[in-house]
């Protein structure tokens, strides 16, 4: 883990401190500091913050100092400023901020969509070549070909312009509340994104659960369990589906470590403000400082769910804690 997170960084490092101001030759002393909310526009002020945010970066070192201030930096969590005139202040205040709501978001339909995924494969796989399995093949992998913007876009098309059952903008609908009403405004305003990632992850999670159900269901050991006389649903969920979930695991696992990347073109779409938004509005606005940080953080996250994955391999398969 180490090892590989050294590897992400310093990638993260050409990525977003070599790359633009090398090649693409951006000048850090013309980022834009935006003023904080209420102020009077101070030169003063903005020279000060980007002087500030030069020397936290080191873009007054020679680079291969410069690294080692950025990876003292991203290890201990101090990003630096936000430069690109979308948001002011800390990265990590920004972070802190938003990335409740892509949690809340991409948190639920992914967990929604692997247990609707995992019980519709198992279920399809034991019921293979009949109507119920061809029905929700071709359904689930109908969406699991859809781009997201398609299906979110019409979504938004039906529920949201034509029958004004859901706001069109989630954030502006959302932040008009306040107390208990704030919450059933922002569990509204979530419905149809969740109901778009939900329908496009759905089928990849069913694909690979229906194909590994198969696989294990055509096994010596299932066909002595019949011979005992166990149930079908014995069969199914205490033996088959206990070593076919396997590879559902990691996936689950790196789908998680994925969670605070936000679903970018989703949260777009729908005006969620979650970190897939700004993201998307970092790149555009060449917030540097805000762009290295999610991505680092994202990387962590993604290493840490491998490394649990592998400890849930060997809880779920007794052949592993074997050696």
């Amino acid at each position: 883990m180490i090892v590989v997170l050294v590897v992400v960084a310093a990638i993260n490092f050409f990525l977003f401190q070599i790359l633009p101001f090398y090649v693409l030759h951006v000048n850090p002393e013309q980022w834009f500091v935006p003023l904080p909310s209420g102020s009077v526009h101070n030169v003063a002020y903005i020279e000060k913050i980007r002087a500030q945010v030069i020397a936290a970066m080191g873009f007054n070192l020679p680079v291969y100092e410069r690294f080692f201030v950025y990876l003292r930096s991203m290890f201990t969590f101090n990003f630096g400023y936000n430069v690109g005139g979308a948001l002011s202040g800390p990265v990590i205040v920004t972070i802190e901020r938003f990335a409740p709501y892509t949690i809340l978001l991409l948190g639920s339909s992914t967990v929604a969509a692997y247990i609707v995924g995992i019980y519709l494969g198992v279920v399809s796989a034991a019921k293979r070549g009949q109507v119920a399995d061809v029905a929700s093949f071709t359904t689930l992998l109908f969406l699991y070909a859809m781009p997201s913007f398609w299906i979110g876009t019409l979504l938004l098309i039906f529920f949201a312009f034509s029958m004004k059952l859901f706001p069109i903008d989630a954030e502006a609908y959302f932040s008009s509340f306040h107390g208990i009403a704030f919450v059933g405004a922002l569990l509204k305003a979530m419905i149809l994104p969740f109901t778009s990632l939900l329908l496009v992850s759905i089928g990849g999670v069913y694909l690979i659960m229906r194909s590994t159900t198969i696989d294990v269901l055509s096994e010596d050991y299932i066909m002595m369990a019949r011979a005992k006389g166990l149930s079908n649903s014995a069969i199914l969920y205490k033996h088959a589906l206990r070593n076919a979930i396997l590879p559902i695991i990691t996936l689950f696992a790196i789908s998680m470590g994925f969670i605070l990347s936000g679903a970018v073109i989703t949260e777009t779409i729908f005006s969620w403000p979650g970190l897939g938004y700004w993201t998307f509005v970092a790149i555009e606005t060449l917030d540097f400082p805000l762009e290295q940080a999610i991505f680092f953080v994202i990387s962590i996250m993604v290493v840490a769910a491998n490394f649990i994955a592998d400890l849930l391999y060997g809880f779920l398969d007794p052949r592993i804690r074997a050696g």
